[in-house]
């Protein structure tokens, strides 16, 4: 058996009761060992991403059994090789960045670009739109998991932020993790 390779494996489909069943199901039998996932119910359709381990063996059983995967648990699939070693952000330090809105189109976007541009990589997002205390009026809500280059000085980040969250009437919070 060849070395271990790491797989991404993405599903989207119908929400029903036994889908995760279904799909870790597969990658199971499929030999690979479900090493991280993110999965989350967005209005009735289910989203997947896990990260499979196993040989290349594996990886080959997973990209041929997509069409079954398919037919049974009702989700489109895919697969393709994860990246070898570490990411880049691996020295970067760690950071949670909190907002608040009320919605309109551009949030998510003008947060990523300003980010982006500092170097700043997001790691993991999580947006919700929530009613409103008292107005119920849509108020968009943002977590972000930030890997923030050592290069980087904190302060800047935070006047770079603070003036893009205010021209956007955004409530923020930055903490280190």
């Amino acid at each position: 058996m060849s070395g271990v390779q790491h797989t991404v494996l993405t599903a989207i489909g119908p929400d029903h009761p036994g889908l995760v069943d279904e799909v870790t199901r597969f990658v199971a039998e499929c030999g690979g060992n479900l090493e991280d996932s993110r999965m989350v119910n967005l209005r009735g359709q289910f989203a997947m991403m896990m990260l499979v381990a196993g040989s290349a063996e594996v990886a080959q059983r997973l990209q041929d059994g997509l069409g079954e995967l398919q037919a049974v648990a009702v989700v489109h699939a895919e697969v393709q090789p994860a990246a070898a070693g570490r990411p880049s952000s691996a020295a970067a330090l760690p950071y949670k960045l909190s907002t608040w809105a009320m919605d309109h189109p551009g949030l998510m976007q003008s947060v990523a670009h300003l980010l982006g541009e500092l170097g700043v990589n997001i790691e993991s997002a999580e947006t919700s739109l929530r009613p409103a205390p008292y107005t119920s009026a849509p108020l968009f809500e943002m977590e972000l998991v930030l890997a923030v280059p050592q290069s980087t000085h904190v302060a800047d980040l935070r006047k770079a932020l603070g003036r893009l969250c205010d021209e956007f009437n955004i409530d923020w919070h930055l903490t280190a993790l």
